[in-house]
């Protein structure tokens, strides 16, 4: 596993730990997705895996097996989509016992972990870029439960780990917290997270949290140009966007979100522009109505309307070139009329309220955008809050 150049010395620090026994049993890595906290986890679980006395050597039996994600005690876990919920066949983590186990899915989601697990083997920064919303089964983490109530296969060690712990399903994490406060003997529980804010307090408590710093902006840039070939003012807009993550950057890239911030700032321009709601309905309706929007692209949206929102407050300010987040449409900005600042603060209020209900609620995103972009409309007329109603 490559470690990215900004992790290097936290990584050594890690694994320096790991070698004279000061690293906690629970650690948690906390930072942005797509900034390398994977790197961190697969270095420490060499070292503290290998055959050769933790050396990392790379090239014994268990450094192979665990780069290959299939060593027997090193249990990787991680969310996904279940595509195909009736069709329940298959197993899809090598700790679930294909007898017993409770945690089948069909052979789409099979294929969906695999594809992903490959990805992340190859790139530190991979993340996944799933149809449908993705999370942690109950019936997976009694799986895993059910596995580190035996003694570890090989050496007497063995690693957990738990990628974005906080989209545990209902109750999987419950029943996960009592592993986290009396880890077995000999296990070592590598957790990661973007959304602390999510997860236990007890959790938080008993780990030992470990902050993942964001990649500094001119090196997402640079990975951002050699990896997609993008110019220099696109590679910079998107690590603003990624806010320091070149795994998010390259997504947003693969979700196709040059085009699709196009078509969002061509309804903003139309509601400053005075345009009637009628005519605004028509252009959220042409992008989602009939369902159109996949998970993944909305929020990319939301996000998209967020930064739009925030670079529309920093119009009126300077050094604009290192404020505005869509650096690479800055002309283009500059040609609206932005709205006063009470305004944009109903905006961004409505903005989380609407995301909220679509990301987290189900709510319809077609609903939901009708909502945001026809109260957007009622602000600019007469500065008041939604006057409709989410459904």
């Amino acid at each position: 596993m490559i470690t990215p150049p900004h992790l290097q010395k936290l990584s050594e620090r890690l694994r320096d730990a790991a070698r004279n026994g000061t690293l906690s049993q629970s650690v948690l890595f906390v930072g942005r997705q797509g900034v390398g906290k994977f790197s961190l986890v697969m270095n420490l679980t060499l070292t503290l895996l290998c055959d050769d006395d933790k050396s990392s050597c790379g090239k014994c039996v268990s450094c192979r097996d665990v780069a290959r994600l299939f060593h027997p005690d090193f249990l990787l876990v991680f969310p996904f989509p279940n595509l195909k919920p009736e069709s329940k066949k298959h197993t899809v983590f090598h700790f679930s016992d294909p007898v017993s186990s409770n945690a089948r899915f069909s052979e789409e989601t099979r294929n969906v972990v695999e594809e992903y697990k490959k990805a992340r083997q190859e790139d530190p920064f991979a993340l996944p870029n799933f149809e449908k919303k993705e999370n942690i089964p109950v019936e997976v983490v009694k799986d895993l439960l059910h596995a580190l109530g035996k003694k570890p296969l090989r050496g007497g060690r063995r690693v957990v780990a738990v990628l974005d712990l906080d989209k545990m399903a209902y109750g999987a994490a419950d029943l996960f917290l009592k592993t986290v406060e009396e880890p077995p003997r000999n296990t070592h529980l590598l957790l990661t997270t973007s959304q602390p804010n999510l997860l236990y307090s007890t959790l938080l408590s008993r780990t030992q949290q470990i902050k993942v710093p964001p990649v500094p902006e001119e090196q997402v840039a640079k990975i951002v140009m050699e990896r997609l070939g993008t110019g220099a003012e696109t590679g910079l807009y998107l690590a603003r966007m990624s806010g320091g993550s070149p795994g998010a950057a390259i997504n947003l890239h693969e979700l196709d979100v040059l085009s699709r911030r196009e078509k969002i700032l061509g309804i903003f321009q139309k509601l400053l522009e005075g345009g009637r709601a009628g005519l605004i309905i028509g252009e959220v309706s042409g992008l989602y109505g009939g369902f159109k929007a996949r998970y993944d692209d909305t929020k990319t949206d939301f996000s998209i309307i967020e930064t739009i929102i925030h670079d529309l407050y920093m119009m009126g300010e300077n050094n604009l070139e290192s404020n505005l987040i869509n650096i690479d449409i800055k002309q283009e900005l500059q040609k609206l009329k932005a709205p006063e600042k009470e305004v944009l603060d109903i905006w961004r209020n409505c903005c989380a309220e609407v995301k909220r209900a679509c990301t987290v609620n189900n709510v319809s995103v077609d609903a939901g955008m009708v909502f945001f972009y026809l109260s957007c409309l009622e602000a600019l007329q007469d500065l008041t809050g939604p006057k409709y109603t989410l459904p």
